[in-house]
């Protein structure tokens, strides 16, 4: 989950703070191992440090994504520490002024780090694990990217993207090929209990109110996001991409400088990218063939 952009207001954080228990754990600060080779094979209670390390390790080495040495992870013990950590550090700028999503988050990136729910991580299986923490270290990437700047990056650009690497990180460690990742998002693409053809569009998951609007009612936004960016590295190059995400200006619509990057205009990548969602859930659930009548 990346940082919300909307104003806060300094009353939210007070309340916030004063809601909190003093008596709440406070969060393991952790320095991420960036010289860290990553290890053959991560065990099934890999403490959260090593995973963390192995997950930075891969995205920057294999992938070649950017990570500022000045990041650290903060491993926090449940929910409480977990929001005084965000507030300590950020103040209320750390989730933007909708502090409802702490409750459900088990990760968030921000400019100074990384922050986990610990007691989430724990009772989780070793890929899932993964799958959370290489999620938000990519979202880290994408901060250096842009250089911290305030860029309107469509949300389903850059979730899409983190899910993206953190199946290619799993892959990359041994514990899940990503065409295994792959086929699981398209079954819950295709399953999913409303039709792909009613999917919102990728511009209603342009910014942060209409993604977390669609998250709540079609689970499987995170899924079609992953498939939108997968289908763009497909359509254009992983470099690309990249490249694109590292040349936003603050203020200005992603759309006008789209076929600059993509060599092809952005309703058009859109149109086709629905298209090829329909096909991709048709390859789940197969054809639909029409019953024969009796004779």
């Amino acid at each position: 989950m990346q940082r919300g952009l909307l104003a806060a207001t300094i009353l939210l954080g007070a309340l916030a703070l004063a809601g909190l228990s003093s008596a709440a754990p406070p969060c393991q600060e952790h320095e991420i191992g960036f010289k860290v080779a990553a290890p053959r094979a991560l065990g099934p209670d890999a403490p959260a440090a090593e995973i963390i390390d192995a997950a930075a390790s891969v995205i920057r080495d294999q992938l070649g994504l950017p990570f500022s040495p000045s990041y650290k992870a903060y491993v926090c013990s449940g929910e409480a520490a977990f929001t005084e950590g965000l507030l300590r550090h950020l103040g209320v700028r750390a989730v933007g002024s909708d502090w409802r999503v702490v409750p459900a988050a088990v990760g968030v990136a921000t400019p100074v780090g990384v922050f986990f729910r610990g007691d989430y991580l724990e009772r989780s299986a070793l890929r899932r694990r993964v799958t959370v923490v290489a999620h938000e270290l990519a979202h880290l990437c994408q901060q250096d990217l842009a250089k911290h700047r305030e860029d309107p990056l469509p949300v389903w650009m850059v979730e899409g993207h983190a899910d993206w690497v953190a199946f290619q990180a799993l892959d990359l460690l041994g514990l899940q090929t990503y065409d295994e990742s792959r086929a699981a998002i398209a079954r819950a693409v295709a399953g999913a209990v409303t039709p792909v053809e009613h999917f919102p569009d990728l511009d209603a998951l342009a910014d942060h109110a209409a993604w977390s609007r669609s998250v709540r009612s079609v689970p499987a936004t995170y899924g079609q996001a992953f498939l939108a960016v997968e289908y763009l590295i497909e359509r254009s190059s992983r470099a690309a991409l990249v490249k694109f995400m590292g040349s936003a200006v603050g203020g200005h619509d992603p759309r006008e400088r789209w076929v600059e990057t993509f060599s092809m205009p952005y309703r058009e990548f859109v149109d086709d990218f629905r298209a090829h969602l329909r096909r991709v859930g048709r390859a789940v659930t197969g054809p639909k063939v029409e019953p024969k009548s009796a004779p």
